[in-house]
């Protein structure tokens, strides 16, 4: 990896599971691994809402 392009230090980490059911529907478990916090979602974009909630604040720059 380039070093101008390093991952930020604030990182968050998530287990997804997808499940494809009978019928063309999928389901979805997220786990935001540093709290432990679990969801169950009907959609990706379900999944990706709630994963929103951990994402790092940004620094104050006052």
């Amino acid at each position: 990896m380039h070093k101008s392009k390093r991952l930020p230090k604030q990182r968050t980490t998530f287990l997804v599971r997808c499940w494809l059911l009978p019928g063309g529907s999928q389901r979805y478990q997220v786990r935001h691994v540093q709290s432990g916090a679990e969801a169950q979602t009907d959609s990706l974009e379900a999944a990706l809402h709630w994963m929103e909630q951990f994402r790092p604040k940004p620094p104050d720059t006052r």
